[in-house]
């Protein structure tokens, strides 16, 4: 799926609406009346039925690779858990699964049950599916184009039995492709989390991504900046290797929150998997943006 559809668009009732359409706590919106419904496709019907189930959903983006988004997925993961949410992840970075390794899930493989395909449970009790867990290995790349890529990541939404969630993050690969867009129209979302660095280059394609929000009307939730600084292990001064924050700038600019600022954390060089027992600077960052998320979810109710 490219480009914006006819049944994507807002409707003129929702330009006033503080939930937006398709919210899943919004009873009176327009898009839930008989005459909408009836419109819906069976792959549509297919994702309300199986997500029925999940309290929210949230979409993690970035404007271009490299920015650390996984790394703020899984970390985000982490602490929602540790608060005592059931935490599903739904790698939708098709050509760059990260999250097993994040999650210590490397090696695993999906099965199915009744119910149909089958999470891996990671050691947290974080659910997870992603592409790495149909290949035989973890270097081996999948060579497959847009469309193929966009139905593999549905069909993680449609045929895997998510079960009882209260968060399903969905890491969702970078910038503004036919993948991210589609899951964007596809899920109904509570909203999106844009991670940034404060480079001038991933400055320019977090407002692109800011926009195809607005245009698709999917609420953003805030923008994290990412390797934010470094603490001097002497003095514990924050080093900005990126110089004064152009990611406050720019949430300024638009009118959105910068809800968090995460380090760079040296412990965690040569190591994938993200360790849950305070030893990480980077998960132990999250934790206040994780707290928000859910203060956030919890006002939309």
């Amino acid at each position: 799926m490219s480009g914006t559809s006819e049944n994507t668009l807002p409707a003129p009732e929702c330009a006033s609406c503080k939930d937006g359409q398709g919210s899943s706590k919004c009873a009176t919106c327009p898009s839930k009346s008989p005459e909408k419904q009836a419109q819906k496709t069976a792959q549509e019907q297919a994702i309300e039925k199986r997500l029925e189930h999940v309290r929210h959903r949230i979409a993690i983006v970035s404007g271009k690779g490299g920015v650390g988004k996984s790394t703020i997925t899984a970390s985000l993961a982490l602490n929602l858990s540790m608060m005592g949410y059931r935490v599903g992840v739904l790698d939708a970075d098709v050509s760059g699964p990260n999250i097993p390794h994040l999650l210590g899930l490397e090696g695993r493989h999906l099965e199915g049950s009744a119910l149909g395909l089958e999470p891996i449970m990671s050691r947290n009790g974080i659910k997870a599916i992603s592409s790495e867990f149909v290949l035989t290995t973890s270097d081996t790349p999948m060579l497959w184009r847009g469309p193929m890529r966009t139905s593999l990541v549905t069909q993680f939404v449609t045929d895997v039995n998510w079960g009882e969630l209260d968060y399903l993050l969905i890491d969702l690969p970078p910038g503004t492709g036919d993948e991210p867009m589609s899951v964007m129209q596809l899920i109904p979302l509570d909203g999106i989390i844009i991670v940034s660095t404060s480079s001038n280059l991933s400055i320019l394609d977090v407002s692109k991504i800011i926009n195809m929000a607005k245009t698709i009307n999917v609420p953003v939730i805030g923008l994290v900046e990412n390797m934010s600084y470094l603490s001097c292990p002497d003095c514990d001064k924050k080093i900005r290797l990126f110089g004064e924050s152009k990611v406050e700038k720019l949430a300024k600019h638009y009118g959105l929150n910068l809800i968090g600022e995460v380090p760079l954390d040296p412990t965690n060089s040569g190591v994938d998997e993200l360790p849950a027992d305070g030893r990480s600077l980077i998960v132990t960052a999250v934790k206040d943006i994780a707290q928000k998320v859910v203060d956030y979810t919890e006002r939309r109710r």
